[in-house]
């Protein structure tokens, strides 16, 4: 009974398959090397932009308490202008009326 092909049943693969698995490791290599240096470099991105979010969050907090601040000096101001006219008022009615 003879077998198929040339007959070898040797575990040996041939040159060629090998040359093709080593070429492919590289390539694998190379390309996990640049994926993770981009990687590496939008990590280092997001740091940044993260901190700076953090940044102008703080930022716009206080802004809001300035804010705050001074609509409440308005509001009084408003207030004291309101309290004046109406004494002035008053004034001047209470010259009219004992005129």
């Amino acid at each position: 009974m003879g077998g198929l092909g040339n007959g070898r049943r040797g575990g040996r693969s041939p040159p060629v398959l090998i040359g093709a698995l080593i070429a492919c490791l590289i390539v694998l290599g190379f390309n996990y090397w640049i994926s993770n240096s981009r990687n590496v470099a939008l990590q280092a991105r997001i740091y940044e932009l993260e901190s700076k979010v953090r940044r102008a969050a703080a930022e716009r907090g206080a802004v809001e308490l300035k804010k705050n601040e001074f609509q409440g000096q308005l509001e009084n101001q408003r207030d004291q202008i309101s309290r004046i006219e109406s004494l002035h008022h008053e004034k001047n009615y209470s010259t009219k009326s004992t005129s």
